[in-house]
């Protein structure tokens, strides 16, 4: 198959799914603030995004994202880490590597070309008509990619290609260093909204101009003039000690999407991030106040971004792939139970031993033997946070999260409650704990 073929059934694949009722692939899990839905809720998915984005056009979002972030594969035939601290019996903290995901492929060309264009023409319905698309890709794929969005978005809605230089990155002896990577910026039409933030220009020789009407500064370089930001962008990447870093492959950082939040959005606007990896679109958009919607179909990631959503206390809805996202299996036992004034029971209790259902296939050998160990002799240490609904009918509802002292967690209960055991891989477990089920 040739690169126009795979781009012409990408289009139609993407046309016909857009196009199509469909039935819910989705199911509300759980929501973080039980209390009735409000409207310009955030939103975060566990599973494909091009269900998801179906399911979201299904559900009146259409036209409704003013902007759109996607960090997509960028067909480097690559693998891709995270780094993982584990706790063994003796409290010892080893770093152990797990997949964070494949960017293979199956190392075709037309396989990613075609599953591209189907994605980006439900982007473009999705878009609102004065919104902007922010496609960031690296020399592996930014030109084939240029091609498809020049088709779904039209040639004359090209409004940018902006340079994110940075210092870290790879380096070889039969090219030069690769040090960028490249941002294509489309519109859904000529009448988007950007507000272009202003830099420093210095002038030459770091003197003044005194040209009449222009407005010069200056600071301990020199003299300089305010203009609109150019299309390179030097922003250093998110270090190895960085307070934001978390461990998750590719994370970007918070600056660089801030940079493009604010420039695409105003408060209250929607933003999406369909490849939303570690999250740091959607702390960005949580911190300018700006609503969002997240995507990931890697447990992992999703995990990474609830984490820090969840720091920032953010309220969200979060929906999983009720099909092909299986639960685990975990067993809960009251150690202790109080009755209370109020009707219920006070409730102590802990997650009985269980087996992690680990993908030992993704760790590195050099860390297998470290990951399996821990998780015959201290399965325990494998639990991440626990979510808890108190009042389960059915529906869970997370009305309370627990970060530290898992051992035994305490909440009040008339007795129906379930419970959901998240590990650190981002692995689910369900536990239903009511009385009759």
């Amino acid at each position: 198959m040739s690169i126009l073929e795979a781009l012409h059934n990408g289009l139609e694949r993407g046309q016909l799914l857009a196009g199509l009722p469909m039935r819910p692939a989705y199911r509300r899990m759980e929501r973080h603030h039980p209390e009735e839905h409000q409207e310009n809720m955030n939103a975060l998915a566990l599973g494909d995004n091009l269900e998801y984005m179906q399911w979201l056009l299904e559900n009146g979002y259409e036209g409704k994202i003013r902007m759109i972030y996607i960090d997509p594969p960028f067909f480097t035939k690559s693998k891709f880490d995270a780094t993982i601290t584990l706790t063994d019996r003796n409290g010892k903290k080893n770093k152990i590597k797990h997949l964070a995901y494949d960017d293979t492929f199956d190392r075709n060309l037309e396989f990613y070309i075609e599953n591209m264009t189907a994605r980006l023409v439900l982007m473009r319905e999705l878009l609102a008509e004065d919104g902007l698309i922010w496609v960031h890709l690296d020399w592996h794929s930014a030109h084939y990619v240029k091609m498809l969005m020049d088709e779904i978005f039209g040639v004359k809605n090209f409004q940018n290609e902006i340079i994110w230089q940075y210092k870290s990155g790879g380096s070889g002896k039969k090219h030069f260093s690769r040090k960028h990577d490249t941002i294509l910026v489309y519109s859904k039409t000529e009448k988007y909204y950007l507000n272009v933030p202003k830099e420093k220009s210095y002038n030459r020789g770091l003197k003044p101009y005194r040209f009449k009407g222009v407005k010069e500064y200056k600071d301990d370089y020199g003299w300089y003039t305010m203009v609109n930001m150019k299309d390179v962008w030097s922003i250093d990447m998110v270090g190895r000690t960085a307070a934001e870093r978390n461990g998750y492959a590719t994370q970007k950082p918070l600056e660089l999407m801030k940079r493009i939040v604010e420039a695409s959005t105003e408060p209250g606007d929607y933003c999406a991030d369909f490849f939303c990896g570690s999250g740091s679109l959607l702390e960005a958009a949580e911190s300018l106040e700006r609503h969002w919607i997240g995507c990931d179909n890697e447990p992992l990631a999703v995990s990474t971004s609830r984490k820090r959503l969840d720091a920032r206390e953010s309220a969200y809805d979060y929906y999983r792939d009720s099909i092909s996202m299986h639960y685990g299996m975990v067993t809960m036992e009251e150690v202790f139970s109080e009755p209370l004034e109020n009707g219920k029971d006070m409730l102590t209790c802990r997650v009985k031993p269980f087996r992690p259902e680990i993908d030992y296939g993704h760790i590195p050998i050099k860390d297998r033997d470290m990951a399996m160990k821990i998780g015959i002799e201290a399965p325990e240490n494998y639990i991440d946070y626990i979510m808890v609904d108190p009042d389960y009918d059915g529906d869970f509802k997370v009305k309370m999260l627990f970060r530290e002292d898992l051992q035994e967690i305490q909440f009040q209960s008339m007795g129906d409650y379930a419970a959901v055991v998240v590990d650190v891989f981002g692995k689910e477990y369900f536990y239903d704990g009511r009385k009759e089920k």
